[in-house]
């Protein structure tokens, strides 16, 4: 193949294939099939992860969209509403610089799975989700304050 193909497919508008794609006309019809789709989505993720300047609307919709999450889910998990998903993937308002980072550090531990940051926005989404409070009840041992058994 010796043009390049402009990948518009995954949602971002500056993506293009070399090869790893076949592109057919059936009855005036064009089909796309890539070879190994999941891989080439992670080798975008990681292009958009290790970029230097933010990640915009689109870029944030595409991670959103490989963690399979709804904008609601999403929102829960980053502590903001639905809403506030989308005008960020619309481009309508911008990303704070901390849910950037934390969109990065997600995507490098799904595939990683170096951090445990995933993990603890779970709980910190479900705790709010909790109407009851929890008492932390803490002792002292050996010259350190521990959990109390």
């Amino acid at each position: 193949m010796n043009a390049l193909y402009h990948y518009r497919e995954c949602g971002l508008p500056n993506v293009h294939l070399k090869n790893g794609y076949t592109l057919e006309i059936i009855d005036g019809e064009e089909y796309l099939s890539i070879d190994d789709m999941n891989g080439l989505h992670i080798a975008i993720a990681i292009q958009l992860v290790e970029k230097n300047q933010p990640l915009t609307g689109s870029e944030f919709k595409f991670l959103r969209q490989h963690f399979n999450h709804s904008r609601r889910v999403l929102g829960e998990l980053l502590g903001v509403d639905q809403q506030t998903v989308g005008r960020w993937e619309k481009g309508e308002t911008s990303i704070p610089k901390n849910v950037d980072a934390t969109m990065r550090q997600l995507f490098l531990e799904s595939i990683d799975e170096d951090s445990n940051l995933g993990l603890i926005l779970q709980k910190l989404a479900d705790a709010e989700a909790e109407v009851m409070m929890i008492d932390i009840v803490l002792e002292e041992r050996d010259n350190h304050w521990l959990k109390a058994a």
